[in-house]
């Protein structure tokens, strides 16, 4: 465990940046997966959700503007305006961790990370919805701050989905995080 995280620090991400340490998962925790409201997925689509428990912090730290959080998301570029203007959705998830799988660049597949595996190679790379904020790290950037933002994980839907799931409007969760 301890060389992974040696390596977490010492991998470079798809910025040029040092990967920071990552946060223990625990072995059950609730995930959110941030959408456009008319987004749809299939059985077979892989999501990227962060921690509910990590997503409210950030926003009773960082605020409740929508735009503000795409960017912390690393789901929208440093001018965020355009895409805050959209509709978006939050599906919140109560998952276990032995479902979901970290996103690390050159790390093998199936690897312990702090509670989770790693991810294999094609679940590994940036996600076309979340581009902006890629690290590689097993966390977003911050598009705004250009700093570290969420640890993220990929879950595949038809798993996530199995114990039920809840969608509200973005800034209905916003409003009451």
């Amino acid at each position: 465990m301890i060389s992974l995280l040696a390596a977490l620090v010492a991998t470079p991400s798809a910025h040029a940046q040092a990967c920071q340490v990552l946060t223990e998962a625990p072995e059950a925790m609730q995930v959110a997966w941030v959408s456009r409201a008319g987004a749809r997925v299939g059985g077979g689509s892989t999501l990227e959700v962060v921690r509910v428990a990590d997503l409210r912090q950030w926003v009773r730290t960082e605020g409740t503007d929508v735009g503000r959080l795409l960017q912390g998301l690393g789901m929208a570029p440093r001018d965020a305006t355009r895409k805050a203007r959209k509709d978006w959705k939050i599906t919140l998830f109560d998952v276990q961790s032995s479902w979901l799988c970290r996103p690390l660049e050159g790390e093998p597949a199936g690897q312990d990370a702090l509670g989770v595996l790693s991810c294999d190679e094609k679940d590994a790379k940036a996600l076309r919805s979340n581009r902006y904020g890629y690290s590689g790290c097993g966390y977003t950037l911050d598009t705004g701050a250009s700093s570290r933002g969420l640890d993220v994980f990929r879950v595949d839907w038809s798993t996530a989905a199995a114990w039920g799931f809840c969608v509200l409007p973005l800034e209905r969760f916003l409003g009451g995080a």
